[in-house]
């Protein structure tokens, strides 16, 4: 790369640089952006027709929080996703999502751990209390081991 190549590309990244400074807004409007997007997934995991499709926005849920700073989020949006916690078929994505929040989410953790307790009872494939173990941890609070046997005569079997 030649010096004159060098400076060019010295003088573009200060350009860059000096814009970013220069027009305040960007980081708010930025932050308003966020919000719009958390605010519509959140409605569509509200209203999906089906099962599926609000597993499928959840998870767009998850993966929208997992790009952002969560001082970006505001209380009314952390609000609205634990309210979602009461969908059980959106639990799992949902908790992740909180996760993804880290201390900004510890409002959760309440909910969190009673729901632990309750998902930790059942036998499916994708159970939400893997997303809430995720999340707990994350907002620093230790997740109890999991409860592998829903009574004592499960426990007994082998011996």
């Amino acid at each position: 790369m030649t010096g004159y190549n060098r400076i060019r590309v010295w003088a573009s990244l200060l350009t860059l640089i000096s814009t970013a400074f220069a027009h305040p807004g960007t980081a708010q409007m930025r932050k308003s952006e966020i919000l719009k997007q958390l605010s519509d997934n959140i409605e569509m995991v509200r209203t999906a027709a089906t099962s599926n499709s609000r597993d499928d926005a959840a998870q767009k849920l998850a993966k929208l929080t997992r790009k952002i700073d969560p001082k970006t989020v505001d209380d009314k949006t952390i609000a609205s996703m634990i309210d979602l916690l009461d969908m059980p078929d959106a639990r799992y994505w949902v908790a992740v999502s909180l996760g993804n929040l880290g201390s900004r989410a510890k409002v959760a953790i309440p909910k969190l751990q009673t729901l632990l307790a309750e998902e930790d009872g059942r036998h499916v494939s994708k159970s939400a209390a893997d997303g809430i173990r995720f999340a707990l941890p994350r907002m620093g609070v230790t997740p109890p081991p999991p409860n592998y046997y829903d009574n004592g005569a499960e426990r007994n079997q082998g011996q």
